[in-house]
């Protein structure tokens, strides 16, 4: 975990020690999952919490058409599953969107850590506290954002978090999703997304080929696009 220029600094060593105990109880064994591979499936009992050590993976819904709502993505070094401390049975599937590994803990294990340690216990609080900012933020693009504004937040959102997590991301990292992946994250057809993406080349802000985003010289104009949907430090 690094530092968040809005987080509370007096809690960051706390949140690192409950965070390094947290992964210290987790199985030694990653599982390795393929490209869309149920990690939890919707619906059907589950016990376990999850470090995402390789790959991303998506919290997903599909409701009964077919149609697919990509709700919020984590990356190598997060942490995903929390809410199976609370429910029985998960509302939404969490799946990989690339080849990806995780290490578990059972929920029981966990509550009893966060029990005898408190950092522990702050760190889940904070892992959910991140979850709820995420989704507020997306609350905002999907409900008021245009194309443009979505994936110019999209875009930038993942370089911020990336470099939050060590990664050297500030001018290209790699993006392992299709446009299809894309278009069911932000709520537009990959036809739409294809157009916009080719629309931010065009202007010198961003390309992406080969998987690869890399940020051109306008960029300055794609912050400023994504400004007004992004919270107060861009997440």
């Amino acid at each position: 975990m690094s530092e968040d220029p809005i987080s509370r600094p007096e809690i960051e060593d706390l949140l690192k020690r409950g965070e390094a105990a947290l992964l210290a109880a987790m199985s030694p064994t990653p599982r390795v999952l393929q490209r869309g591979e149920i990690l939890v499936q919707t619906g059907e009992p589950h016990e376990f919490v999850y470090a995402v050590e390789s790959g991303w993976f998506a919290r997903t819904r599909t409701i009964s058409d077919g149609r697919r709502q990509i709700i919020i993505i984590f990356l190598p070094g997060e942490f995903c599953g929390i809410k199976t401390i609370f429910m029985t049975r998960q509302p939404d599937a969490i799946e990989a969107l690339t080849q990806a590994s995780t290490r578990r803990i059972h929920y029981q294990e966990v509550l009893a850590l966060a029990a005898q340690d408190f950092a522990v216990a702050m760190h889940l609080a904070w892992q959910l506290a991140l979850d709820e900012r995420h989704l507020h933020n997306w609350n905002v693009r999907l409900g008021r954002a245009n194309a443009e504004e979505r994936l110019a937040a999209l875009l930038l959102e993942f370089r911020n978090r990336l470099v939050k997590l060590g990664v050297n991301a500030g001018e290209s990292y790699v993006l392992p999703l299709t446009q299809q992946q894309i278009a069911d994250h932000v709520g537009l057809t990959t036809v739409h997304v294809n157009r916009v993406l080719r629309r931010f080349r065009e202007l010198n802000m961003v390309s992406i080929q080969r998987g690869e985003v890399v940020f051109l010289n306008d960029v300055g104009s794609l912050e400023a696009l994504a400004r007004p949907v992004q919270d107060l430090v861009g997440e």
